[in-house]
């Protein structure tokens, strides 16, 4: 059975809790589609309701309440569906947890690096410039090396048990596989 995008993110938001079954390729991408598009809308009406709200200093200009409430609200589905397609591509879901090692490099090594660096402004040199992008440098690396890897595995192909996917339940057949 294809999935729609109607199904899928039926599916996503219905399914939240359930970190063990598998979720294919096409359910993945179109909530993953949904997630952008709701995005989009959430940010063009933060952008028309409260054009001055900023909640989220410079981290993530431009976020308004509404961005934020629905990202918050789509944390665990999105996570759940994301273990959901790691096992779908007969690999542990553990090999999410890689997003932890960019953040602790930035934490420990970045910074530690930072902590020594004076004050950016208006007035800082290129130096500055290069410091601060010499301590951010591994984290950012880190941070693209892991993305690559984990967009990899959710552009696998389903496997089914007889592939040797031990996350898939027992009637999948091979044409799911393809899907």
């Amino acid at each position: 059975m294809k999935m729609t995008f109607a199904d899928s993110v039926k599916s996503g938001l219905k399914n939240w809790s359930n970190f063990k079954v598998t979720a294919t390729r096409t359910e993945f991408w179109y909530f993953y589609l949904f997630t952008v598009l709701l995005n989009m809308v959430t940010t063009t009406l933060d952008g028309i309701i409260a054009p001055d709200t900023d909640l989220s200093g410079a981290a993530m200009a431009g976020a308004g309440p509404l961005y934020l409430i629905t990202n918050i609200a789509l944390v665990l589905p999105n996570l759940s569906l994301a273990f959901r397609r790691f096992h779908d591509a007969g690999v542990s879901a553990k090999w999410l947890f890689l997003w932890a090692v960019p953040i602790l490099v930035l934490i420990f090594g970045g910074g530690l690096a930072l902590a020594d660096l004076p004050p950016l402004s208006e007035n800082s040199s290129d130096a500055d410039l290069s410091a601060y992008a010499l301590a951010l440098a591994p984290s950012i690396l880190l941070a693209m090396a892991v993305g690559i890897f984990q967009l990899v595995i959710n552009l696998k192909p389903s496997k089914s048990r007889a592939q040797g996917n031990k996350y898939a339940s027992g009637a999948e057949t091979e044409t799911s596989a393809t899907e």
